[in-house]
């Protein structure tokens, strides 16, 4: 699997653009993760809900404006990439969610996987695997966070001997990782993640048996991705 980065223009929505993009990259082949601005102004959310189906606009409306707006942007976002991808208006893509919260696409032959923190989203598409996202703004460190219960013993001892201008990156990082791998999974929070155990200070390797990449993104945002072993796929 040959990591590389290839950057081009976010497909407009149907029926007119209303999401921005900062960039795209493909951190794994079969893979594609797109960076999403989600501070876009009130007509662009208003365009975005036009791609949505009752139950999104439902699910979107029950939150607070900034969530509104966070869960609009990116799940057009996410029928605008899907809808490019599979060659299907964006309105029409068959996304559902599972109980768990999961989205997926009906028949698609791809995994999709989204994620948001503050005005940056991500929305990835795997084309040959499964796969989990996840983005989070760089939090300052704090010791309290060893106390938290979502870190394994083992995580928390090798955070504790990180020199100490390294540790919010690397407690970050570990969350990033922790949040992809369970999405992937399917469960999301609903499984403990002190049970799934990162490498502390890696950006690559393998977590609980799913494989990691570190996502590019703007300076004050760590992301992860996670995607099944290829041998699962053939």
């Amino acid at each position: 699997m040959t990591a590389h980065c290839d950057h081009r223009a976010m497909p407009v929505l149907v029926p007119a653009g209303a999401c921005g993009a900062w960039a795209a990259a493909s951190p794994v082949h079969g893979v594609d993760v797109w960076l999403v601005d989600l501070a876009l102004d009130d007509d662009a959310v208003a365009r975005a809900e036009s791609s949505l189906t009752p139950a999104e606009l439902a699910r979107a409306w029950r939150g607070t404006p900034a969530v509104r707006r966070r869960r609009v942007l990116l799940r057009a976002s996410l029928r605008s990439f899907v809808g490019a991808e599979l060659g299907m208006d964006p309105v029409r893509v068959p996304i559902h969610t599972t109980p768990a919260g999961r989205p997926f696409v009906a028949g698609g032959g791809v995994d999709v996987s989204c994620t948001a923190s503050g005005v940056l989203g991500l929305v990835a598409i795997g084309r040959v695997c499964r796969i989990g996202v996840d983005v989070e703004t760089v939090a300052p460190w704090s010791p309290a966070v060893l106390e938290e219960g979502w870190l394994s013993d083992t995580e928390r001892l090798a955070l504790a001997r990180l020199p100490a201008p390294d540790r919010a990156l690397a407690t970050t990082r570990c969350w990033t990782q922790k949040e992809a791998v369970l999405k992937a999974a399917g469960t999301g929070l609903r499984t403990d993640p002190a049970a799934t155990v990162t490498s502390v200070g890696r950006t690559d390797g393998v977590v609980a048996g799913w494989k990691i990449r570190d996502v590019p993104v703007p300076d004050g945002w760590v992301a992860s991705l996670a995607l099944a072993p290829e041998k699962t796929h053939s």
